[in-house]
């Protein structure tokens, strides 16, 4: 079983990105955040809409993906904001065992 992900999530207002970021990583749900700049354009309410959004990749372990799923809900201002779960391997067990080490371990 694979216990390694990679969360991803999209903020328009960075305040909350930050606020987000902080709270993740001081509670040991993520090993680590990485930002992008996107401009994203997408379908809402059936009318066409776009902004410069920010992408939040967070690596984390499957267990956690609940409470991280409750933080952003708790900041985010979206109705309807992403969070996407992808499977995350690596032949590089050191990498996973960086990520296993720097989330919490009950």
């Amino acid at each position: 079983m694979n216990d390694f992900c990679m969360i991803e999530s999209a903020f328009d207002n960075k305040k909350e990105l930050n606020k987000v970021v902080d709270k993740l990583l001081s509670d040991k749900l993520v090993s680590s955040c990485q930002v992008i700049n996107s401009e994203s354009t997408w379908n809402w309410k059936h009318e066409r809409e776009s902004a410069q959004e920010f992408l939040l990749l967070m690596k984390t372990r499957k267990v956690y993906a609940k409470e991280i799923y409750e933080v952003i809900k708790s900041i985010h201002s979206y109705e309807c904001f992403e969070f996407a779960i992808f499977d995350l391997t690596s032949e590089n067990k050191n990498y996973l065992n960086w990520i296993k080490e720097e989330t919490k371990n009950d």
